[in-house]
């Protein structure tokens, strides 16, 4: 037997060595080395800042990218393929090494320095060069880390830094991301398996990457493992005793997902009015008419009748409606982030169109869309970076423009403050657009951001950012409603509203209020997608534009301002003016310019800024006060 492994050993070396000289030929013809890359060549030893030894474990033979020392690099290919030809000692070790494999297996470790994510060997060239020739997945190595000088110049060496501080407790060891931002999600996500109960163990978590390592090979998927990773343990969790054919068919199905992912340097499509009707070919419409259509609702748990999410429903009630026997509807409630994907794919998988109504439950839409791609998958929330997950959002920075004019008008202490809790992602046109409204009909009157003592998903807290405002001399307040708040000519719909306040706080007076008009938008959704202009969010996703979103405004009917009869009769025309001009497209609130905090221009003057940029806007106008 052993003869036999020697003899197909040799033909196999044969192989090796043209494969070996075919790659050195082609790397010298792009102008690149036709070697192996050389470590000693690479790292400055006097920029090396420690060596650290690392414990024995499998690592991807995909990152085993070069040796130490130059002498060893010219008997191989870039790709660890052999130069030298079959009557030299080198081919004759390499062929007792092919046959040992052959027969046994080659169990022993090499010794590599790991440097900046990539192996280079110091003992053991050969031994890889087989496994690699071999198309092995992992090797044993006993590792010793080389870690450079960062050096605030070199986005590589800063995001290396990044990585060692992850590692000190991550799961995965020697991960790497594509960015220090992913570092820290991934971080998050981690702390949450941990939180519910997950093991810490390293032999394990080492067994999940090298499992990744093989289902991205196995996909021919081009992001980085890491990467993939990272989004897969976003949708799935981490996959804790799942066998590796289950990971490899869902890195299938996310490969939209990490293209788009990967597709960072491209801005979406915002469709900003409904459309009459989409271009359809005569014979595609003749043939494929939408006569009708099943449309399902998906609604968090919690939902009641005169809350948010019971909004929502009252929409749909009023879409149906309006629709009749065009559309049937399927409701789907009480859903969370846990059981969302189970719900949806158990009661929504044949309907046409699913709208998610919360972003909370974005994660198990996206799963449920990448997984069900002949279903339309909307999700209400800005455009988000998410393969076959399209969105529906509104230009409510519109209305609450004209709230911040209704309030410039009612003030009288020259005062006037936007209440909201302080979050991460603050709703900052919004902010922006208020205090435009407010300068818009009186420059000179201040305005101010109240965030002190708000606590997010406690509307009851809103009562103190109004004493707040009014102890700093404010007026006239837009705050979010809350249990309690009462006002004649209060509409029932309201959950926000510009109020005059009393010298304590107390709201004494209702001035205006926005809202959506959710069967509205039902309605022009449900119109749009029977008469196919929703296509149109499919046909960006498989163009080379990034992905689309409905952002309607106040033009398509979709939101509403609604003013009590508090102002002269000039001044109302003038709110109904810029409304008027607003619904139109001939007037937009961000009209430069427009400075933020620091005093940046951020929309030049004379120039509007692109939906986009309005859409994502984070930075707050120098004229408003920021109390926190």
């Amino acid at each position: 037997m052993q003869q036999a492994y020697d003899r197909q050993a040799r033909v196999e070396y044969e192989r090796a060595l043209r494969i070996g000289k075919k790659e050195y030929s082609a790397s010298i013809a792009r102008g690149e080395r036709g070697n192996l890359l050389v470590l000693d060549e690479i790292a400055e030893q006097n920029r090396v800042m420690a060596y650290v030894k690392r414990p024995s474990m499998e690592i991807p033979l995909s990152r085993v990218v070069g040796t130490y020392t130059s002498g060893r690099s010219y008997s191989f290919s870039p790709n660890f393929m052999p130069l030298h030809p079959e009557s030299s000692e080198f081919a004759s070790k390499w062929i007792t090494l092919c046959a040992a494999h052959m027969g046994e297996g080659l169990r022993d470790a090499i010794q590599v320095y790991e440097y900046m994510w990539n192996y280079y060997v110091v003992e053991g060239n050969k031994r890889v060069s087989v496994l690699k020739y071999f198309e092995a997945l992992t090797v044993r190595a006993e590792i010793t880390r080389m870690i450079p000088q960062v050096d605030a110049g070199d986005p590589d060496t800063v995001l290396y830094y990044a990585f060692l501080q992850y590692e000190k407790n991550g799961l995965f060891k020697g991960l790497r991301l594509s960015s220090e931002e992913k570092y820290r999600q991934l971080s998050r996500l981690e702390e949450d398996y941990i939180a519910s109960g997950g093991e810490r163990d390293v032999a394990s978590c080492n067994s999940i990457y090298i499992q990744f390592v093989a289902a991205c090979e196995q996909a021919g998927i081009k992001q980085p493992v890491g990467d993939v990773m990272l989004e897969y343990i976003r949708l799935y969790g981490v996959p804790a005793g799942t066998v590796l054919s289950e990971i490899t068919a869902r890195v299938t199905a996310m490969q939209p997902q990490l293209e788009q992912v990967a597709a960072t340097d491209k801005e979406p499509t915002l469709l900003l009015e409904t459309k009459e009707e989409a271009p359809v070919g005569l014979i595609e419409r003749l043939f494929s008419p939408r006569r009708t259509a099943t449309i399902a609702f998906a609604y968090e748990k919690g939902r009641t009748d005169d809350n948010w999410i019971g909004a929502h429903e009252k929409g749909r009630q009023v879409m149906q409606q309006e629709m009749g026997d065009r559309v049937e509807t399927i409701v789907v409630d009480g859903l969370t982030p846990e059981n969302g994907y189970e719900e949806l794919t158990k009661h929504t998988k044949n309907a046409d169109l699913v709208l998610i109504t919360t972003t909370r439950l974005v994660t198990p839409a996206l799963r449920f869309a990448l997984e069900n791609p002949g279903v339309m998958t909307l999700v209400y929330s800005r455009v988000r970076q998410d393969a076959r997950l399209g969105t529906y959002y509104g230009r409510y920075y519109e209305s609450i423009f004209l709230c911040g004019v209704a309030a410039g008008f009612a003030t009288r202490s020259g005062k006037v403050a936007y209440i909201t809790p302080q979050t991460e992602k603050r709703f900052t046109p919004d902010i922006n657009a208020f205090g435009l409204g407010v300068k818009t009909v009186s420059p000179e009157t201040r305005v101010m951001l109240i965030q002190k003592g708000v606590v997010p998903h406690n509307p009851e807290t809103c009562a103190v950012g109004m004493r707040e405002a009014a102890q700093r001399g404010a007026d006239v307040v837009l705050s979010p409603l809350y249990p309690g708040l009462i006002l004649p000519g209060m509409p029932k719909d309201a959950f926000s509203a510009v109020v005059r306040l009393e010298e304590d706080g107390t709201p004494g007076q209702y001035i205006a209020s926005p809202a959506w008009d959710w069967g509205r938008y039902y309605t022009e959704i449900a119109k749009s997608y029977l008469n196919h202009s929703l296509d149109m969010l499919q046909m960006v996703e498989k163009s080379d534009a990034n992905l689309a979103g409905l952002w309607w405004g106040l033009g398509t009917g979709v939101l509403k301002f609604r003013m009590a009869d508090f102002v002269h009769p000039i001044a109302a025309n003038l709110v109904r003016y810029l409304r008027s001009s607003i619904a139109l497209g001939r007037f937009n609130p961000f009209h430069g310019p427009l400075f933020d905090q620091e005093n940046v221009l951020r929309i030049p003057e004379h120039s509007d800024p692109k939906p986009y940029d309005i859409l994502n806007m984070e930075w707050i106008a120098d004229f408003i006060r920021v109390i926190d």
